[in-house]
């Protein structure tokens, strides 16, 4: 079980460059030494459409000293009519086989619902400064388990199996108002591959909704001494995000923890909203790494664990 010792503020902004106008959404870690760790995150332009973006740290005392920031995106956009068209979001990083794999939420806009989003596969060939698409179509897409919506992967490798942790959506309902658009509902589920292109899925969600919630979002998940610990971000109807924990001796049934691992501050770039949480180890320290108001439009902060 983690807990927030001290909120430390906003670490990285957008840079203003045309393909990074705002956000720093979903950042999660590759660590390059001890004390240099690169950050991922997805970037947003002036059509809201996000491309894989990074920033390097030096990390020192709990400080973070910024040292230098992706020239161009890492991930850009899918050629038109591809299933990530409209927003490339990079999850997360795994090595297998001798390669460095990207599993990413591809983004399509739809007339009938607002979006689509599906799970897509990219290889960096230069450590992880850029990343290149194993295939135009997405390695996670519309399955029978999986009719609506995936993305949000989180992928780890255990005894030389892959296995995701990613969001699945189970239903769109129509608002109750002309004046309101339709309502996603997803949570959280788990599949499993050999050779990290194929995957197979079931119908268990790994957290049931709760009352009113409709919500559960971008899992993160790491072993722990007994079993796993899972930060996630959740929502109930008419709310926004605040960040959770769970833990699962075998990382199909978890257990939620009832209190937010962080809510909401009293002021300032996180105080409507708090998600998309991941850890940063920096040895002797260790942080958690999270989006504020509007989904990470201001760029991510930081938080001491204990």
């Amino acid at each position: 079980m983690l807990g927030v010792s001290e909120r430390l503020g906003l670490v990285c902004a957008p840079t203003g460059v045309t393909w990074h106008l705002s956000h720093c959404q979903n950042p999660f870690v590759q660590s390059l030494s001890n004390s240099r760790h690169r950050i991922h995150f997805a970037c947003r332009d002036d059509k809201n459409r996000s491309r894989g973006g990074w920033a390097e740290f030096e990390i020192a005392e709990g400080k973070f000293k910024l040292v230098r920031t992706a020239k161009s995106p890492s991930l850009d956009l899918g050629r038109l009519g591809a299933f990530d068209d409209c927003g490339a979001m990079p999850g997360s990083l795994v090595e297998h086989d001798g390669r460095l794999l990207l599993y990413y939420t591809g983004w399509t806009l739809a007339r009938s619902v607002p979006f689509f989003f599906f799970i897509g596969l990219a290889e960096s060939r230069d450590g992880g400064e850029t990343f290149h698409r194993l295939s135009e179509a997405p390695v996670l897409g519309r399955n029978r388990h999986d009719p609506f919506l995936t993305g949000a992967p989180w992928v780890i490798k255990e005894d030389g199996l892959l296995r995701m942790w990613y969001i699945s959506g189970t239903e769109w309902v129509a608002g109750l108002a002309e004046s309101e658009g339709p309502v996603h509902y997803y949570s959280i589920k788990h599949a499993t591959s050999k050779d990290g292109v194929t995957w197979t899925t079931n119908d268990h969600l790994c957290l049931p909704y709760l009352e009113n919630e409709h919500a559960i979002a971008r899992p993160v998940v790491m072993p722990a001494a007994d079993g796993y610990y899972m930060i996630y971000s959740a929502r109930r109807l008419g709310e926004t995000y605040r960040i959770y924990g769970a833990t699962s001796r075998d990382g199909l049934a978890w257990k939620r923890e009832p209190d937010p691992l962080l809510t909401v501050a009293q002021s300032g770039w996180d105080s409507e909203m708090v998600c998309y949480g991941s850890i940063l180890d920096a040895g002797q320290r260790k942080f958690l790494l999270y989006n504020g108001n509007a989904y990470g439009k201001d760029g991510f902060g930081s938080a001491a664990l204990i």
